[in-house]
């Protein structure tokens, strides 16, 4: 092994509720400014309430700064905060960790690989290079590799002029609708952090015509004028589907298809509920462990 590759590392680990793991993830991303760490999430056997999430720094982080961070959140969700454990790790090799954290991922067409796995991407997929080092949405969640099996669902149904990745965090599902469909592309965050990425993610994967914009919503002028659009996706919270509803079906073209996930399957009923009030209809959904990823389609009327 070569020397320059070990070093020192920094690990957090919290064990959180299912549905406080997208907070986390953006709380961590946000406080650590520039640099991203790297961030995966494991299942913890016999419980689907709650994970274990481990965070690699290549420095030590301020462990006091994060948790108050994290409780001021979870008190706003009215949970009880996820207690933070930091623990030092010598001499590791981080290239080997690296790959170990971040594994190739296949979900219906598409394939989401590291550099470390260029060699073995097969050749009936379409391939988006993710690298573990970057902020939340690598692929890796059950959300995210819902929405990659419903776009790929609606390869034949659609041909979209224009597509919205809502809440895009790394830009995966922006790329992943650019790269099987010729159609306008608009990648939008409230988070600049994530814009960031998503705009390195989408020079990385060559499809750096996708317009990224900084935006809560659509309070950003440019998200709205440039739809209507024909596929809408936003992968967020249920609470944020719920309150951004009539605002995204507003902006969806009639006939057009919507993709929600970032939902439980416990808080499905109250977003179809709320979408299916405003026009909307189910069209297919997709299940994966305790996560349900949904796909709408508005009226032709």
């Amino acid at each position: 092994m070569n020397q320059n590759d070990e070093k020192v590392i920094w690990k957090v680990i919290i064990i959180s509720p299912v549905n406080f793991v997208s907070e986390i993830e953006k709380l961590i991303t946000i406080t650590s400014g520039d640099y991203s760490p790297s961030i995966t999430v494991f299942e913890i056997k016999d419980d689907l309430e709650i994970v274990l999430i481990e965070i690699y720094f290549d420095y030590k982080p301020d462990i006091n700064i994060l948790n108050t961070k994290i409780s001021k959140t979870a008190y706003s969700f009215g949970i009880k905060s996820p207690p933070l454990k930091l623990e030092k790790i010598e001499n590791i090799d981080w290239v080997a960790a690296s790959q170990k954290i971040l594994k190739p991922i296949q979900a219906g067409m598409f394939y989401l690989y590291g550099q470390h796995d260029i060699t073995s991407i097969p050749t009936n997929k379409i391939s988006i290079q993710m690298e573990a080092a970057q902020a939340f949405g690598t692929g890796s969640h059950e959300t995210t590799k819902g929405c990659l099996l419903a776009i790929s669902g609606l390869k034949t149904k659609l041909n979209p002029k224009n597509a919205l990745d809502l809440g895009c965090g790394s830009g995966v599902l922006a790329i992943a609708m650019a790269k099987i469909w010729n159609c306008n592309v608009v990648a939008s965050d409230i988070d600049p952090i994530a814009t960031d990425t998503s705009k390195e993610n989408i020079i990385l994967n060559g499809n750096s015509d996708i317009l990224v914009i900084t935006s809560d919503g659509f309070n950003n002028s440019t998200v709205g004028e440039t739809g209507p659009y024909d596929l809408i996706v936003a992968n967020i919270l249920s609470g944020p589907l719920i309150l951004l509803a009539p605002s995204i079906v507003n902006h969806l073209e009639k006939g057009g298809f919507l993709i929600l996930s970032g939902l439980l399957r416990e808080q499905q009923d109250a977003v179809i509920e709320t979408y299916i009030s405003l026009g909307m209809v189910i069209d297919k959904k997709y299940p994966i462990l305790e996560w349900q990823t949904l796909v709408l389609k508005k009226s032709n009327h």
